[in-house]
């Protein structure tokens, strides 16, 4: 019988019957993180022997415990089943590899106080995305005619010169620099970055609250002239509104640590490294 048998203590300090009547994800997690620990301990008579609901409890967490966490021939099959390919060190370091095995494990709830430090900590995850305002003139037409883009090109770098001296008059420029309505460009936004499909997207955020980009951009459409107004802040959203999404959050964390433990003590018994890759 192992010490933490003999002594009936759980990890958490509590007795056996405390500790399997708890909450059974939380009992599984704390067994699997001290499976190598019990696993060496001496099998030696004990000077407080187990009831029967305690020596139940025991096994039956024990067998809960070593179920979820995989063996290394189950790790390869996931393996196979996912297309990843590798010696076992390979395999046993892999981070795919630890965040498909992570489910497997169970996870501590973390308290309100951990939730609101990782919050505090990390309010950049918690942000709304900054919102992007501009427009753009576009100079539309036939982008394979040579002679075309050459005079379309220089119209453009026309337009950006004046918008360089004056921004104002932009809406003027808009109306008059297209040859149709509908190739005059317009307004861009609000809009998050990324969050605009189109050719000129990547140039257009790259730009500054008043800012015009300095050359004309081509599209298959002809060459725009982009124009940055404003940059509008993402707000912090309030910790009510997001704390399950910290709970969730953490769990994955709890969930990968202990999926890493794991794999760093199967390769430890094949005389292996498991860090990752």
């Amino acid at each position: 019988m192992s010490t933490f048998a003999r002594d009936r203590r759980s990890p958490d300090r509590g007795s056996l019957t405390e500790f399997a009547v708890g909450h059974p994800q939380r009992r599984a997690f704390d067994l699997i993180e001290n499976l190598e620990l019990l696993r060496r301990a001496p099998a030696q008579p004990s000077s407080l022997p187990l009831s029967a609901v305690e020596r139940s409890a025991a096994e039956t967490l024990m067998r809960i415990a070593q179920a979820m966490a995989p063996t290394l021939n189950e790790i390869r099959a996931i393996a196979v089943r996912h297309t990843i390919v590798g010696t076992d060190a390979d395999l046993l370091r892999n981070p795919a590899v630890a965040e498909l095995v992570a489910e497997r494990f169970p996870y501590q709830q973390p308290d309100r106080a951990a939730c609101r430090a990782y919050y505090d900590g990390h309010s950049q995850e918690f942000r709304d995305p900054d919102l992007y305002e501009g427009a753009e003139i576009l100079i539309g037409g036939d982008v394979t005619d040579h002679d075309w883009r050459s005079d379309a090109y220089g119209r453009a770098e026309r337009i950006i010169a004046m918008l360089y001296y004056d921004r104002r008059v932009f809406n003027d420029l808009l109306l008059t620099s297209a040859a149709s309505a509908n190739a005059r460009g317009g307004r861009i936004g609000p809009v998050a970055c990324g969050g605009w499909e189109s050719e000129v997207a990547a140039p257009f955020f790259t730009l500054k609250a008043g800012e015009v980009f300095p050359l004309p951009v081509p599209s298959r459409q002809g060459f725009h002239v982009l124009l940055m107004e404003r940059i509008r802040p993402g707000h912090l959203r309030p910790f009510a509104e997001v704390e399950a999404e910290v709970i969730r959050c953490l769990a994955a964390r709890s969930r990968l640590a202990a999926a890493w433990r794991h794999l760093e003590s199967l390769a430890s018994n094949q005389g292996l490294s498991a860090s990752p890759i």
